[in-house]
């Protein structure tokens, strides 16, 4: 007989094991797919949240200006959205009071799909723009009084431009990420150093490269009685976001989660847990070495008043087209737009 024909006649079984592997092994995925996402959502739900209904307390007494306005208001029309660009604005403000005040800081971060561009651009505090509903008033009186939405739509009413989304983070959550990070290396001239040691009552700080820890570094950013003014202020804290960005796209993923534990419960914001996650990967997708840095007012184009009606020391927009349409190129056009950050004479 054959040898092929003394072997036992016995099913032939691998496609079914190799089907309860492939079951087995979907399932452990599916399993850690679960885990991560609930592990996510737990962490991304530290993050404190607010809606317009939070704001309706608002203190509408305002002052109202007097007839004469230093400014031509131009329309901005419509504001509307551009696909595949999405801008948060960035708000900090000092909340040891416990309450919300006028925001210190306002910074539009724009993630540009279309031209794989990331651009931070400053609105000085203190324009001098319209509030809807309310008396004309500072940008920076609108937080104060109507929150994200109410800032949102005063900067759609002067600018044009639509903010998708926001995030407030307070000096505390500043500091927190600043010394997560184990500080930053900043470089600065005698006068910024020796005001900073004044402040801390320390002589650490001297002229050149520091290594800053987080109360530092928030001093350093909030300076505006050395040197420019709230000019050259605004561009320190674009000064601090770039030196942080670039420490954390060079950062492990343990140390982005510990950044991220110091900072969650200073943050506020009122996107979705699913919103900060398409916008963080749309960002991290982009692999930007740099950010580009802007201003506005631009140059040229304001001037400061004494006061307007009961609005002291406002900053006075002469040409609002100007703005508007070098904001819009900074969100929407291509990378090579003309720098609007040269030094500003405040006395202009």
């Amino acid at each position: 007989m054959p040898f092929f024909m003394s072997i036992p006649n016995v099913p032939f079984h691998k496609p079914r094991l190799v089907l309860r592997v492939l079951l087995v092994a979907l399932a452990v995925l599916l399993l850690l797919a679960l885990g991560l996402f609930a592990f996510v959502q737990v962490k991304l739900g530290a993050i404190n949240r607010v809606s317009a209904s939070d704001y309706d307390d608002a203190d509408a007494s305002v002052s109202a200006v007097s007839s004469w306005e230093p400014t031509e208001w131009a329309d901005a029309g419509i504001a509307t959205s551009v696909d595949g660009v999405v801008n948060v604005l960035l708000v900090g403000q000092d909340t040891r009071t416990g309450e919300r005040s006028n925001s210190d800081t306002m910074i539009i971060l724009s993630i540009n799909k279309n031209t794989e561009q990331i651009s931070i651009v400053s609105l000085m505090r203190d324009i001098y723009v319209q509030i809807p509903g309310y008396a004309n008033n500072k940008l920076n009186a609108a937080y104060l009084l109507g929150g994200f939405d109410l800032l949102d739509g005063t900067i759609a009413t002067n600018f044009g431009v639509v903010i998708d989304y926001n995030i407030e983070v307070d000096f505390e959550g500043f500091k927190d990420i600043v010394d997560t990070l184990g500080g930053i290396d900043v470089e600065m001239y005698q006068e910024e150093a020796d005001y900073i040691n004044g402040k801390l009552d320390q002589d650490t700080l001297t002229e050149g490269v520091n290594h800053l820890t987080g109360e530092e570094a928030l001093w350093y950013a909030r300076t505006r009685k050395v040197g420019n003014a709230d000019f050259e202020r605004t561009e320190r804290q674009r000064e601090v976001l770039e030196i942080i960005y670039e420490d954390l796209k060079d950062a492990s993923w343990l140390k982005l989660l510990q950044v991220y534990d110091s900072v969650a419960d200073n943050v506020t914001t009122d996107m979705t847990n699913t919103q900060i996650l398409n916008i963080a990967f749309s960002a991290y997708s982009m692999g930007k070495n740099e950010l580009n840095s802007y201003r506005l007012p631009i140059d040229g184009t304001w001037h400061s008043e004494d006061s307007v009606g009961s609005v002291t020391d406002p900053l006075v927009i002469d040409d609002w087209e100007a703005n508007q349409q070098a904001l819009w190129n900074y969100l929407y056009g291509e990378s090579d737009t003309t720098e609007a950050d040269s030094s500003a004479d405040v006395s202009e």
